[in-house]
């Protein structure tokens, strides 16, 4: 079956995701088709296969009604697990490169290894820490930093790397090393993977007592977004960084976050 005839059957409502055989490269289960936002959105998560696109949907009155819940009350709308496999380049074996880049910024989580580009690479869980659903790999090597630092393996674009869940308080920060940081520090450390909060995701964060907003001092307009976006939610504040919090010891990172700062929005 073909992919538009694959769209033309399909009767995903909004907010789901089907799995399936890849139509391209015939991969066993590693084809996912969503429906979200009123598109149609597929991906294939083998590595070798570069399948994947979007295209308009058919938006009936539930999948509308889906939609605005979705944007008034993210809490009451599930997000479908999408599972997500390791490419056969990044392996669980030891590694002087990688024990050495866990120890200069204390990462207890272990990591794994692209061995074909020297990456460590963080795996990325669902909220409740059963299934992998993605993965994020940083350079270790400086010849790899200018072209690409931090490379994504899986096509989600609205995941958050979570250190734990089981923390009052959380801090939401750029990349996996500094929420490792935070972790170390007694928090619930949680790298956006960039500077952006997907709707979507907010109802992973309400059930924090409280969020502190850390991102680099640059993207203070990005902060103000956020907090505005979690205001309605969850208790929220914003510290401002004038560097990343993985360069601290834990003592020096709490009290940081111990100082409540609002962003000028003149900045």
């Amino acid at each position: 079956m073909s992919i538009s005839e694959i769209l033309e059957y399909s009767n995903l409502t909004e907010g789901e995701t089907s799995r399936m055989n890849c139509p391209e490269c015939g991969g066993y289960n590693t084809f996912t088709l969503s429906k979200k936002d009123g598109r149609f959105i597929w991906n294939c998560y083998k590595a070798s296969c570069n399948c994947s696109g979007k295209s308009d949907a058919y938006m009936n009155i539930e999948d509308m009604r889906t939609r605005v819940d979705l944007l008034n009350n993210p809490k009451t709308v599930e997000i479908p697990v999408q599972k997500f496999t390791m490419p056969d380049h990044i392996v669980r074996i030891a590694s002087p490169v990688l024990d050495a880049y866990a120890n200069q910024y204390n990462i207890q989580k272990p990591l794994w290894f692209d061995v074909k580009e020297t990456r460590a690479v963080f795996p990325i869980y669902d909220k409740n820490w059963e299934y992998m659903v993605g993965a994020v790999g940083r350079a270790m090597i400086p010849s790899l930093y200018e072209r690409m630092k931090w490379k994504r393996y899986d096509k989600q674009k609205d995941l958050m790397y979570f250190t734990d869940t089981n923390r009052d308080v959380a801090v939401l920060v750029e990349d996996c090393v500094s929420a490792e940081a935070c972790f170390n520090a007694g928090y619930t450390g949680i790298a956006l993977l960039g500077t952006t909060l997907h709707e979507s995701r907010i109802k992973d964060l309400m059930e924090f007592n409280e969020i502190i907003i850390a991102l680099d001092n640059d993207a203070s307009m990005k902060s103000l977004k956020i907090k505005s976006m979690l205001d309605s939610y969850v208790n929220c504040r914003v510290v401002l960084l004038e560097d990343d919090l993985k360069y601290f010891s834990p003592v020096m990172i709490q009290g940081i976050l111990s100082i409540s700062q609002t962003p000028c929005p003149s900045l």
